[in-house]
């Protein structure tokens, strides 16, 4: 029974990364998530049920449109096979519970965000703040890492705070974006989340692998300013912006700092004991 449960986990996980795919592609522009149906990014053919088996149809199809034979880029079965992941760490941490469920969720989010970020330098208010919202009543109810609703509301607040006053200073005082307000609203879902006592080795997790990628990205040459170039479904022209910063451009070399930020979660979240093992003075933020 653990082992199918396991195996049904996993699969569960996938079929909800073959949805984050459409969010990843359709929130940034402001499109619905429900309608129309999943179609190709070149041709916009509609993908038939057959098709869209999460991982095995890219497979089969070899990562190609099979109507229009336009190259499918890897990113999408690597969403559905990281989502299948988070499903299975979930349950294997907690069992088929409502705690999982939940973990999953924060996860699912997380992971999101960090593609959208990745493609479009936006954190969408649309799912930073549900995620921070779901994170204090679950909270509430016991369902996260925070201790209680308490020290969510108090993660959240010490989140939102710290990140608002860096912003501020880069934006007033060093007359440059530090950064944005969609990295703060993030780091306040995730206090909600896992409480305050997080959110230092959150922040230092995050900034520690952001800045070895980005040195490394600069080394290789390949940090440049602007979305990625993974194919996501076009945009109508009449699209509304989906945030006002959507015209900003980042810095030269920069990379955006939300896709870190989710990774430093989910780290302290899963590897939190093998972490303070490694740095024992990590052990008073547990």
């Amino acid at each position: 029974m653990p082992g199918l449960i396991a195996a049904y986990a996993f699969l569960l996980g996938t079929v909800v990364g073959s949805f984050l795919n459409v969010v990843i592609a359709r929130v940034p522009a402001g499109e619905s998530i429900v309608h129309p149906r999943s179609r190709c990014p070149g041709c916009r053919f509609p993908i038939a049920w057959y098709d869209n088996v999460p991982v095995l149809s890219w497979l089969l199809l070899r990562g190609r449109c099979r109507s229009c034979r336009t190259r499918i880029s890897f990113r999408y079965p690597l969403v559905e096979l990281l989502g299948g992941a988070a499903a299975l760490v979930a349950v294997l941490r907690h069992g088929p519970s409502l705690a999982a469920l939940a973990e999953f969720a924060l996860a699912a989010t997380l992971l999101a965000l960090s593609f959208i970020d990745l493609d479009t330098w936006l954190l969408p208010h649309a799912l930073t703040i549900p995620l921070l919202a779901a994170g204090l009543l679950l909270s509430w109810a016991g369902l996260t890492a925070a201790p209680s609703l308490i020290g969510s509301a108090l993660g959240a607040g010490i989140g939102w705070l710290t990140f608002a006053l860096i912003a501020f200073i880069g934006e007033r005082v060093l007359r440059k974006e530090a950064l944005g307000f969609g990295d703060v609203w993030l780091l306040s879902a995730i206090g909600a989340w896992t409480g305050a006592a997080a959110l230092l080795p959150v922040i230092l997790l995050a900034s520690l692998q952001g800045t070895v990628v980005g040195l490394a990205l600069i080394l290789l040459g390949r940090a440049q300013p602007g979305p990625t170039d993974a194919p996501v479904e076009p945009v109508a022209p009449s699209a509304p912006p989906a945030d006002p910063d959507a015209d900003w451009v980042p810095p030269r070399n920069a990379v955006p700092f939300g896709p870190f930020l989710a990774i430093g979660a989910l780290e302290w979240l899963w590897l939190q004991g093998f972490l303070v093992h490694a740095v024992p003075a990590l052990s008073i933020f547990r």
